[in-house]
């Protein structure tokens, strides 16, 4: 049964056979980015919503050309009298990855970096500050005559990029839409990351985990943040590396949080047939809940 388990991306897959979107190369002040379907809104008088998309750990925006490609196909291929606004979507480098590596021990798991807490801490909250310069900055560099308004920024991303849309979904107002993929909320930070170090007998204490870190990593939560949102949290049914149990008690409180509110929609969706990977479903599930509630909403 095992056997049949995706536990690798397959990620031409992805693409579900779309032909490719234009892509145009951004710089915002060093920060390279790739924009997909600029090209496609010449005639389009629609307002936009754009998609920020973070890769995982160890991988760059390189890794995430056919999920793009994939959902931009399938939005698309969907009837354009019900499509209100067009998308955009946007990759970028995580830091310390793609192009903007500086130290690859960085990036490593505890067994070959002993401060992997704090390096993924650290990549996290930089990552969240990174999309929220795009946001801040996106329009001005590519409509700078104001031809284009941004009506909806919504978030999604892979493993560390799953982990930077959930933080982003707590603490940037103008993220409405979020759809984080095999990973798990800011505050679920220290319940895997234990383990994973003492998996390894590593005692999950300084150094390992500072003290400086314990108010950034488990201090009280804002869950009012949340209301009003439309979140879709996505994982792998046989995920060992970031396992939804671990992240489950945050992730239901914020389901009762933002369900109970006005507007908030929030459902979790787990492939069982997929590991700490992304399958085609779960490209096709991100593409529906874009469709839904950034496009046709």
């Amino acid at each position: 049964m095992s056997s049949n388990v995706i536990h690798k991306t397959d990620e031409p897959s992805l693409t579900f056979g779309h032909p490719d979107s234009s892509v145009t190369e951004l710089n915002i002040v060093g920060l390279h980015l790739k924009v997909y379907g600029l090209k496609e809104l010449e005639g389009s008088d629609r307002p936009l919503a754009v998609l920020v998309a973070a890769h995982g750990r160890t991988n760059s925006q390189k890794n995430m050309i056919t999920f793009s490609q994939g959902i931009l196909g399938q939005v698309y291929s969907k009837p354009n009298e019900e499509r209100k606004r067009d998308l955009l979507i946007v990759t970028l480098d995580q830091r310390n990855h793609g192009n903007r590596i500086t130290d690859k021990k960085a990036n490593l798991a505890y067994d070959e970096n002993p401060r992997h807490l704090i390096d993924m801490a650290a990549k996290v909250y930089g990552g969240a500050q990174d999309i929220q310069l795009i946001i801040d900055f996106l329009a001005a560099y590519l409509f700078p005559m104001g031809e284009k308004k941004v009506e909806e920024w919504i978030v999604t991303g892979i493993s560390l990029g799953g982990h930077v849309a959930w933080r982003l979904l707590r603490e940037e107002p103008r993220i409405r839409i979020g759809i984080p993929i095999i990973g798990l909320p800011f505050e679920s930070f220290p319940k895997y990351m234990g383990p994973r170090a003492e998996s390894l007998n590593i005692p999950f204490e300084p150094p390992t985990y500072p003290p400086s870190l314990v108010p950034v990593l488990e201090g009280d939560v804002d869950h009012s943040n949340y209301k009003g949102k439309k979140i879709l949290t996505i994982h792998g049914g046989h995920d060992k590396l970031v396992p939804l149990d671990k992240g489950l008690k945050d992730i239901k409180k914020i389901l009762d949080v933002v369900n109970g509110s006005e507007g908030g929609k929030a459902e979790i969706y787990v492939d069982e047939k997929t590991g700490h990977a992304v399958s085609k479903e779960m490209v096709w599930k991100t593409a529906e809940w874009v469709w839904v509630y950034g496009l046709r909403g």
